[in-house]
Order: C-alpha cells, then structure tokens, then sequence
C-alpha cells in the first residue's frame, strides 16, 4: 500500500500523530468525536494556527493511543484530543486499524502505535 500525503492549512495548533478533520472553510482542525465523519487523516507533524501541515490521508501512520487498547483489539476510533481508543460505542466511526507487531500488540495511553488509516467507516448502528 502507498502513503497519500497532502497538505492542508491548520485552522489551530495541531500536535505530531493527531487524527484531523476537516472544517467548513476548507481548512483542518483535530479530530474531536469518533461522531466525525470529516476526519480525514493523521497530521504527520505538529504545527501552529495558519501553518501548512502534511496530512496522511491514506496508508500507515502513526498515532497517539488515548486510552489502554488491548492486544485483542484491531479497530480504533478518534477520541475528543485527536487521539485513538478502541473502537466501540452505538454512533462511532472506525477510522482505521491496529497494525501490532511483535514489539507492541498492545499500547498505554499516550503511546504511539501504528494504523492503517482508512477513514471513517464502519459506523457501529
């Protein structure tokens, strides 16, 4: 599989690894809901207000894990800071999927781990 990175205009600080959505002007901002069906990837560095980020909207990335996610599980979902955590809950979208490795099958909160990012789907009913 092949990285799509694009770039985007920050319409606030954005940290290293945060899930990003998009925003009505056109602009990204963190992801804050796995609600968010406008997320459209992971900021692949942290920048200021205003700043050009590099966005990768398709592929591997690395994330920040906002929660414990067990080795048992493969989905994940955004948190309210940008954040991942096991995808569960009636209304939540899964934004992508765990890619354990034999260093880490599992990850504490704030820790990075590494998705395939696919965007919102497998909205749970």
């Amino acid at each position: 599989m092949n990285n799509i990175i694009k770039t985007f205009v920050a319409s606030e600080a954005i940290t290293e690894f945060a899930l990003v959505s998009s925003t009505t002007d056109g602009k990204i901002a963190i992801t804050d809901a796995a609600t968010d069906a406008r997320c459209i990837g992971v900021a692949q560095r942290a920048c200021a207000s205003g700043e050009v980020v590099e966005v990768l909207v398709q592929g591997e990335s690395r994330v920040i894990a906002g929660d414990t996610i067990a080795n048992t599980v493969s989905l994940v979902m955004a948190d309210t800071d940008g954040n991942v955590v096991a995808h569960a809950t009636t209304g939540n979208y899964a934004i992508g999927q765990i890619l354990p490795n034999v260093n880490q099958a599992s990850a504490s909160a704030n820790d990075q781990i590494l998705i395939k990012f696919t965007g919102p789907n497998n909205l749970l009913p």
